[in-house]
């Protein structure tokens, strides 16, 4: 008979997790609450992000519309460079948030159950 049970006691509270690489992670970290101030500070700056694309789109073709393809090609480019702006809220939560509770192990960590 074959004993199914695992070898090691999982605790759900925390997220064990091996890369690719084969090296031991474990994330502690939690996600924002709904609406709480860490997740309106992510909003706010994909939101600020996407207003300035956006102003710059239609600047870009309001330029077109009026013939001024010279000011329109460089409201264009302008729009093109602003677009990673909108990565930087979720960036912002992963370096601030994320990033501090992910922890990489060379052994195994004494505070892991007895395997």
């Amino acid at each position: 008979m074959v004993d199914e049970r695992p070898p090691f006691r999982v605790d759900p509270a925390r997220l064990y997790e091996v890369g690719r690489d084969g090296t031991p992670r474990t994330d502690t970290g939690e996600a924002p609450e709904w609406l709480g101030p860490r997740h309106r500070q992510v909003v706010g700056w994909v939101m600020l992000a996407g207003m300035a694309v956006g102003a710059l789109a239609g600047l870009s073709a309001l330029c077109l519309v009026i013939g001024a393809r010279l000011w329109a090609a460089g409201f264009a480019l302008a729009m093109l460079a602003a677009m990673p702006l909108v990565a930087v809220g979720p960036a912002l939560d992963w370096w601030h948030h994320r990033r501090p509770h992910r922890r990489r192990h060379r052994s195994r960590s004494p505070d892991f159950p007895p395997g």
